[in-house]
C-alpha cells in the first residue's frame, strides 16, 4: 500500500471517529403534552424581528403589544419599534423616520450610518448608531442635543437593547457593553456605567427597569442596579426577562435562573441542550426552544410542560407578552 493511500486511510479514519465524537445533541424532553395550534394568519410572513416588534414582507409591523399595524414600510426600511404611538423606523443608508400610526412621516433626518437601536419619548429621539454613536435629537428643533462616539466593537450580538427613557435621564445601552446615563435636557453625560468588558460581542442585549432599579445584560454578565448596591452574575448568557417581583436568566447551555430583585439565585432548571429562541412571562413563563418546542411553567420553576410548536425554528420570530409570532401566524399564549 502506498504511502498517500495510507495517509487517506488515517484521515478518512480520524474524520469518522472525531466526527462521531463531537455529534451535535439536542433538547429530547421525556414528556411532550400535546401541539400548539395557531391562533389566526398575519397579513403576511416575518420579514425581520427586532426587540421592540416585528416587520412584515408586505410592509406592515407586529408591536410590542402584539397588534398588526400599517405604516407603509419600505423594502429597505426595518423597524424599531411603537413609542407613544409613533413609530421608529429607519433605511440602511443612515436616515431615521419616525411615522404616526398611519405611515405618514412625523420626522426624518439622515445620520449617515445604520441605526443599530431607537427609542423616543414626546418630541425626544434617543438612538444608537452602528459605529456606537449616541444620540439625542429634539424632533421639533431638529437639533441635536447630544452627541458622542463610544468604543467601536468589532463584532456585535444582533440582540441589541433600545435606550431608555427614565425621567429626565436617557439610559444608552452602548455597543460597548456600558450604560450611558444622560440628562436629556442639558446633553450632559451623567455617568457611565461598566456592564462587561469582553473584546467582542459585548453589546447590551437587555435593559429594564422594575420601581427603582435597574437591570441590564450582555452575553457575560448581567448586573442590578439599586439606590444602594449593584449585583451581577455571570454566565453565558442567551437572554433575560423581568416580571414582578422576579428576575429570569436564560443560559446558552439550557438553564433558567429564577432570581430575586438583588439577583440571588432562587431556583435553577435545566433543560440539556435547549437552545433557547425567545421567551416571554406574565401569569406563566413561556420558554421557545430552537428545536420546535414550547416550554410552559409556572412562575417559581416548579412545574413546566412541553407542547410541540413547529419542526424547527429556522426563521425569524417575535413573542410579545401574550402572542408568538412566526411565519405568517400567531399563537396566543394561554
Amino acid at each position: 500500500m502506498s504511502k498517500n493511500i495510507i495517509l487517506i486511510s488515517l484521515l478518512a479514519f480520524a474524520l469518522f471517529f472525531g466526527g462521531c465524537g463531537t455529534k451535535r445533541q439536542y433538547f429530547e424532553p421525556a414528556e411532550i403534552n400535546g401541539g400548539i395550534k395557531p391562533s389566526g394568519s398575519l397579513s403576511s410572513d416575518l420579514k425581520e424581528a427586532a426587540r421592540n416588534g416585528a416587520a412584515l414582507k408586505n410592509g406592515r409591523v407586529i408591536t410590542i403589544k402584539g397588534e398588526e399595524k400599517s405604516i407603509n414600510l419600505e423594502e429597505d426600511e426595518s423597524f424599531f419599534g411603537e413609542f407613544d404611538g409613533k413609530f421608529i423606523t429607519a433605511k440602511s443608508g443612515g436616515s431615521i423616520h419616525v411615522k404616526d400610526d398611519g405611515g405618514s412621516l412625523v420626522f426624518s433626518t439622515n445620520l449617515n450610518i445604520m441605526t443599530a437601536s431607537a427609542s423616543l419619548d414626546k418630541e425626544t429621539l434617543a438612538v444608537i448608531t452602528s459605529d456606537n454613536t449616541l444620540y439625542i435629537i429634539n424632533m421639533d428643533t431638529n437639533a441635536v442635543i447630544f452627541q458622542k462616539k463610544m468604543d467601536v466593537m468589532a463584532a456585535v450580538d444582533s440582540r441589541i437593547a433600545a435606550p431608555y427613557f427614565l425621567g429626565s435621564l436617557v439610559i444608552f445601552p452602548t455597543l460597548d457593553g456600558k450604560l450611558a446615563i444622560v440628562d436629556k435636557k442639558s446633553g450632559t453625560l451623567v455617568r457611565n456605567v461598566v456592564v462587561s468588558s469582553e473584546r467582542e460581542f459585548n453589546n447590551v442585549i437587555f435593559l429594564n427597569v422594575l420601581g427603582d432599579r435597574m437591570f441590564a445584560s450582555t452575553a457575560k454578565r448581567i448586573i442590578g442596579i439599586s439606590p444602594d448596591n449593584i449585583n451581577y452574575i455571570d454566565e453565558d448568557i442567551k437572554d433575560a426577562l423581568v416580571t414582578k417581583d422576579r428576575v429570569f436568566v436564560f443560559t446558552k447551555d439550557g438553564r433558567v435562573l429564577l432570581c430575586d430583585l438583588e439577583l440571588k439565585v432562587l431556583s435553577e432548571r435545566k433543560f440539556p441542550f435547549a437552545i433557547f429562541a425567545s421567551a416571554a412571562a406574565k401569569d406563566k413563563l413561556y420558554i421557545l426552544e430552537k428545536r420546535g418546542y414550547l416550554i410552559k411553567s409556572d412562575l417559581d420553576l416548579k412545574e413546566f410542560e412541553v407542547f410541540e410548536f413547529t419542526s424547527q425554528i429556522d426563521d425569524f420570530l417575535f413573542m410579545s407578552e401574550d402572542k408568538i409570532f412566526y411565519k405568517n401566524k400567531f399563537y396566543a399564549l394561554e
